[in-house]
């Protein structure tokens, strides 16, 4: 098989998976026999006399036979996630699951025997020696040699007991030719003499110096007592332990693991072998057909037929015609039986339809091989697949949680949940479904940069900016990301609060200072911008707040603030007609809302067309029934109708003049153009809400135009 097609048939991290652990093994054995080694020389092993330590190299190949156990679960949980088939992954787990059973059983049987209260004693009796019967001749000596501990470092001499039942005697014992312990022995007396226990695992040649002290011949019986190192009902005990129950964990979290491949695994007894042995049979029958045949009879031989009537004339004499035997009758092949659908054949037809675009017959496939199993784990992320394609985001998203209830490492589908949360702005799901891949690939820029998008948005722009700085490390090159860094270094939301108050208080310099600064870092800010409007419309400079404007509806041309924003301007303005335009593509992209409805009457009042003003208010007052300036506005519009068109027409023309005002200006006798002409300044300052500005400017409007006249 090439490596394309293990690479599609996902078979090549099996083998690299083999390859590491391999490798893996090879340089844990390689450390282990290091330390063995270390260990066994500084215990003084040698090989003449012969000594070497078990014990210590025995603890040491327990601990790293823990870190085998460790490594070998995680690269075996790899290999069943990249199993090929069910049938694959069952037997993987049927073996490794056996093994973790029977490693658990024996470790624990051990641990608990090297437990036991007698466990010591019986050991040290196994490795005790027989009395010996020693008798000293006067003034002579007997020199008793031996090693401790033995050759394999499992026992060592705990003490020496000597009994004199004659005579007397002085013991003396020796390690390495240095005196450890002394003592004088009388008749029938009895001496215990323990050894040095200190150091008891370094090798030493040990010697017990007996002398007769007695003025005649002494018998004594000498007894040399061995013990087990205690390291064999301590430490040993206890990573036995640690063995049987990380055996006994991996069995039990391997289990459920098992049950669910058992029902898609053909060696589990859950998979359909039916049609297979059907087409089993049937080609046996194709090879060797014969066997069904019916036996034909034997061939009938042909006679002459009877001659004919005698007639006038005699035919000519018949000829025998013999008939060509029948040929046997052969059945017919059968029909192959038709091929029951399983799982795997179904997502293999989902595949296929999904290859070439047709997403919703893919989807019906994916979803049948998941009626036959609901955790077929290829099927679960084909739905997944194909609902993403055909833009149903929430289903998409509901199949892939499934996949991760069953493998919630997966690193692919926990990209496209993360995706499918930014893109429905959860931020906080989706920060959890990044921190996911992070933990897998920590290293990946792309999912460090949609993070620090992620923690931007939650407002953690501190933890935005840490992220997005190791994003860069990873690709310095990425001028997107030195623009998010510089963006998030600047407070925006701070910098817009001060602007917006500075705006209030009517601090316009210092607010459109702070609005350039957040538009230096982040360009398309559309809340600065209108912002920066609103400052520039109360600093009386139109013309710049219409500019302002006109960025924001390039930016988002359905934006409901700008649009109303620039409407007001250009009614202030007087361009009545761009005013309606605005309002006009305002109310068509905001329905509902009724103040650009009462925008657009109140425009519509200005350029005379009453009856459009009165459907607009009508329309702003479905949306709020009960508003009180609309039904005013109504009113004061149904009244002014009364007063010549013309005198509202010259009226409306005068900046700060509505229907509130000109309706209190015509109750106040100003009915005509030569009222207002005649009128000064301070008899318009005595009608209700006309200002001195707006006084002068109709004194100034309406003479101009009675000059005109003239």
């Amino acid at each position: 098989m090439s490596g394309y097609q293990e690479r599609l048939q996902g078979k090549d991290r099996l083998i690299r998976i083999k390859r590491i652990r391999l490798v893996s093994l090879a340089a844990i054995g390689a450390v282990t026999v290091f330390f063995i080694t270390a260990v066994m020389l500084d215990q003084g092993a040698r090989f003449v006399p012969l000594f070497l330590p078990i014990v210590t190299p025995l603890e040491i190949v327990l601990v790293m036979g823990l870190l085998v156990t460790g490594l070998g679960m995680y690269l075996r949980y790899l290999e069943l996630r990249n199993a090929t088939s069910d049938s694959a992954r069952y037997l993987m787990l049927k073996y490794s699951m056996n093994r973790a059973r029977s490693t658990a059983g024996i470790a624990a049987a051990l641990a608990a025997l090297l437990l036991l209260p007698m466990s010591a004693s019986v050991a040290g009796s196994l490795f005790a020696e027989a009395p010996r019967a020693i008798s000293i001749q006067t003034g002579g000596t007997e020199t008793v040699l031996f090693t401790s501990p033995d050759a394999l470092g499992v026992s060592f001499a705990r003490r020496v007991t000597v009994s004199v039942s004659s005579g007397s005697v002085n013991a003396t014992v020796l390690r390495d030719n240095a005196t450890v312990t002394t003592a004088d022995v009388p008749t029938s007396g009895r001496a215990i003499l323990r050894l040095d226990e200190g150091d008891v695992g370094r090798f030493a040649n040990w010697s017990v110096v007996l002398r007769n002290t007695a003025a005649r011949p002494t018998t004594l019986s000498f007894v040399l007592e061995r013990g087990v190192m205690a390291a064999f009902f301590a430490m040993i005990p206890f990573l036995l332990i640690l063995h049987a129950a990380m055996n006994l964990g991996w069995w039990i979290i391997l289990r459920p693991i098992r049950e669910r491949a058992k029902a898609g695994a053909v060696y589990g007894g859950g998979g359909v072998t039916q049609v297979a042995q059907d087409e089993r049979l049937y080609v046996e029958y194709a090879q060797n057909p014969s066997r069904d045949v019916v036996p034909m009879d034997p061939p009938i031989a042909a006679t002459a037929p009877p001659p004919p009537p005698p007639r006038a004339i005699p035919p000519p004499p018949p000829v025998p015609v013999h008939l060509a035997p029948a040929e046997g009758h052969r059945p017919s092949a059968r029909p192959a039986p038709p091929k029951a659908e399983n799982p795997e054949s179904l997502v293999e037809k989902g595949s296929t339809l999904f290859s070439v675009g047709t997403f919703e017959p893919a989807l019906v496939a994916f979803e049948e091989a998941l009626r036959l199993n609901p955790n077929h784990l290829p099927a679960l992320r084909g739905q997944a697949n194909c609902l993403m394609r055909l833009g149903k985001a929430a289903e998409a998203l509901d199949a892939y949680r499934k996949i991760l209830t069953v493998r919630p490492r997966d690193e692919e589908v926990l990209k496209a949940v993360a995706g499918l949360l930014v893109a429905g702005r959860e931020w906080r799901e989706a920060l959890e479904a990044l921190d996911g891949v992070l933990r897998l690939r920590p290293n990946d820029r792309t999912i460090l940069e949609m993070k620090g998008d992620v923690l931007t948005n939650l407002g953690r722009r501190a933890e935005a900016l840490g992220t997005y700085e190791s994003a860069l490390a990873l690709d310095p090159s990425n001028a997107n990301v030195r623009q998010k860094i510089e963006e998030v270094r600047v407070d925006v939301p701070g910098l817009l609060s001060r602007a917006l108050i500075a705006s209030a208080s009517g601090n316009y310099a210092a607010a459109l200072n702070l609005f350039d600064d957040i538009l230096e870092v982040d360009p398309g800010n559309v809340n600065a911008l209108i912002g920066k409007a609103v400052a520039y419309r109360r600093s009386g400079k139109p013309r710049e707040a219409v500019n302002c404007l006109d960025l924001v509806l390039n930016l988002q041309p359905g934006n409901v603030a700008a649009l109303l924003n620039r409407g007001h301007i250009l009614e202030e303005q007087g361009d009545l007609d761009a005013a309606l335009e605005t309002y006009d593509k305002l109310v068509s992209l905001a329905p509902s809302d009724e103040e650009a409805w009462t925008a657009q009457g109140n425009v519509l009042v200005k350029m005379g067309r009453d009856d459009d003003a009165l459907r607009a208010y009508a329309e702003a007052l479905k949306r709020n029934p009960g508003d009180e300036e609309i039904l005013a506005r109504i009113r004061e519009l149904e009244e002014a109708r009364s007063v010549q068109a013309d005198v509202l027409q010259e009226l409306y023309k005068v900046k700060g003049i509505g229907p509130a005002k000109a309706k209190a200006l015509i109750d106040a006798g100003y009915r005509t153009a030569e009222d207002f002409a005649h009128a000064n300044v301070e008899q318009l300052l005595g009608v209700r809400g006309i200002t001195r500005k707006i006084a002068q400017d109709l004194v100034k409007h309406f003479k101009g135009s009675l000059v005109e006249a003239r």
